[in-house]
């Protein structure tokens, strides 16, 4: 599928510059599709009718078996969330926690780790130990600042895969080798990567891993999938009781009983059909032209006058997501502008201060280059 084919498929397209792909992606006409068909399908059939579970198995099995290979894991290690926070949550909460251990994250990481490591803190008695991270430091800075954090009494370290707030890609595959001469695991928040690069668990080497549905890979809200590695599938215990938590019942201890909650088959289906169609177009051309857009929106930035780059400019540390600031507009002030005036869909983040693109397959160089005019004539005014 090429960029225009994909375009058609993306009504907002046709009157937006949408470049907010990394809180939620455009949903494809496909998918939509796919979520109606599977919704009449249970209406006509009964929600609790035999066929009908047969059905809604076998739309569980093809999104676990398409979204494994997505992340070149074994279906047995993967199992659907509702979002990646759940699956953070998950893991985080699964662990026994003591008032002498200590949690290791980053200043630079998503309420949806930090919120849970202060939780550990107010609870047990947990120390938070968040190592201070620039936005522009290179994979050797961040290594070594997060292996000397790490401390006898560490018990998790928890990062994201790419940082949320300016597009840092953290070097997880070196993070996770280091952390495991001192035996501590890892979990990694991949809520910007499931979609956008190519993702391979045996390479990276992680424990565990949490990623959404609904952003790079455009599928519904309320669909995901969290990584546990194989060793630790006996070890990992769930946060919410279920009937599939006893090992007498269940000696094979599915992956699924870590889920807090069941799935919707339909959305569970619309997942799937995104993955399919991230498929079609494949990983890698996704991941090299989102790059190539958001390396034009680099290039243009630093040759504007009052046009701010917060993001890293190295390539080995970026990605599809770029964040700017204008020297006479307040982030919260230029997405309103640019929202209500110009139909380009953004959004602010905090740490660094400024807006945030994402550039999609979907996107054009010439939406780029109308972005970066339109913010070159916003900071000349």
């Amino acid at each position: 599928m090429n960029v225009q084919q994909l375009r058609e498929a993306l009504p907002v397209t046709n009157n937006t510059i949408y470049m907010n792909t990394g809180w939620a992606g455009p949903t494809p006409q496909t998918t939509l599709k796919r979520i109606t068909e599977t919704l009449e399908e249970e209406a006509c059939l009964g929600p609790t009718s035999n066929n009908w579970l047969e059905i809604a198995h076998k739309i569980r099995d093809e999104a676990i078996s398409l979204v494994a290979k997505q992340l070149n894991a074994s279906t047995d290690e993967v199992t659907l969330t509702h979002s990646t926070r759940e699956g953070l949550n998950a893991i985080i909460f699964g662990m026994n926690w003591k008032n002498d251990d200590e949690i290791l994250i980053c200043d630079l990481e998503h309420p949806a780790l930090t919120t849970p490591a202060s939780v550990l803190n107010e609870r047990y008695g947990v120390t938070v130990n968040s190592v201070a991270i620039g936005a522009t430091d290179t994979p050797s800075e961040v290594l070594e600042k997060v292996v000397s954090a790490i401390t006898k009494k560490t018990k998790l370290v928890a990062l994201s895969h790419i940082q949320y707030t300016c597009g840092l890609v953290m070097p997880i595959k070196e993070i996770s080798e280091e952390s495991h001469k001192m035996a501590v695991p890892v979990l990694v928040d991949g809520a910007q990567t499931l979609g956008q690069i190519k993702l391979d668990m045996k390479d990276l080497g992680c424990d565990y891993y949490a990623a959404p549905g609904q952003k790079w890979l455009m599928g519904p809200v309320a669909t995901g999938v969290l990584y546990v590695r194989a060793d630790h599938k006996t070890t990992t215990e769930p946060m919410f009781s279920s009937n599939k938590i006893y090992s007498k019942n269940y000696p094979d201890l599915p992956l699924s009983r870590l889920a807090m909650t069941s799935n919707n088959p339909s959305l569970i289906a619309g997942f799937a059909e995104s993955i399919s169609l991230t498929n079609a177009i494949g990983i890698s051309t996704i991941e090299k032209r989102s790059l190539n857009l958001a390396n034009l929106l680099r290039r243009n930035t630093l040759a504007s006058h009052g046009v701010n780059l917060l993001s890293t400019d190295s390539i080995e540390s970026s990605c599809g997501l770029v964040t700017i600031g204008l020297d006479n507009l307040a982030p919260d002030k230029l997405v309103e502008i640019l929202q209500n005036d110009f139909s380009v869909v953004a959004r602010t983040v905090r740490g660094p201060d400024g807006v945030r693109f994402s550039t999609h397959y979907f996107n054009t160089e010439e939406e780029v280059e109308k972005l970066s005019a339109i913010l070159e004539n916003l900071a000349n005014k």
